[in-house]
């Protein structure tokens, strides 16, 4: 099993439910057996990998139903994931039943079967509205003006595809931008004006609600690569 946390650069991935070119933070699980091929188009790529043998993923996925291919997990998987990050910086006894506990939920995330949406779908027309970082932050009328729905169908609906609502989407796509924007050194300040929080102290406060960590102790976590790779040739040469 293969688990990359893709937290800055421009990555490719045949896993459903990627873009042709990701540009920010993602999350891809790619089961044992899995033929992928992923790889980055710029310099500046960052990301955490969990890999797993076959006999552990497949005793933590007991009763679990995942599918066999490689697929993209939910926006809200993001924010458990990044609990990895804290775990593999701060390793002790307790660390690894820590990490099989984060999995265990993010295999409780993944689609047993992602079911496949065309571009004409009106679910993914609206899903591509509230990807389009193009134009101001669109009302509930609108999506549903998009979709054919009526609003409060509309709601009802993305939901049930999604797990939340599209403004809680649109709220969770604006912070997994500051990651990358984070990771990437650029100030709070100047991440909070690019992405359209009221200020850094705003973007502040939304970083911590969802990851449960400042965005100061995530870009020490994120960039401390030599750190991390300390502690895993010591964990490897054991």
């Amino acid at each position: 099993m293969h688990l990359v946390l893709l937290l800055a650069g421009h990555y490719v991935s045949d896993a459903s439910g990627m873009p042709a070119v990701c540009a920010e933070p993602a999350l891809v699980l790619n089961p044992p057996g899995t033929e992928h091929r992923d790889r980055f188009r710029s310099r500046h790529g960052l990301f955490l990998t969990l890999t797993m043998p076959a006999a552990a993923y497949e005793r933590l996925c007991d009763g679990v139903r995942i599918g066999d291919k490689s697929v993209r997990l939910p926006r809200q998987s993001l924010a458990r994931s990044m609990r990895l990050l804290r775990e593999v910086w701060g390793w002790e006894s307790s660390s690894p039943l820590a990490i099989e506990s984060i999995f265990s939920e993010l295999l409780a995330d993944a689609p047993s079967k992602p079911a496949a949406m065309g571009a004409g779908h009106p679910l993914q027309r609206v899903l591509d509205r509230l990807e389009d970082d193009s134009d101001a932050p669109p009302t509930l009328k609108e999506l549903a003006a998009i979709a054919d729905f009526h609003p409060v169908y509309l709601a009802r609906a993305f939901r049930k595809r999604y797990g939340i609502a599209p403004s809680d989407y649109l709220r969770k796509r604006r912070l997994h931008k500051a990651v990358s924007l984070i990771a990437q050194r650029r100030t709070l300040s100047r991440a909070a004006s690019t992405l359209g929080f009221v200020d850094e102290s705003h973007l502040h406060r939304c970083f911590v609600a969802e990851f449960g960590m400042t965005p100061g102790a995530f870009r020490r976590l994120a960039l401390g690569r030599v750190e991390v790779s300390r502690i895993q040739d010591a964990r490897l040469a054991r």
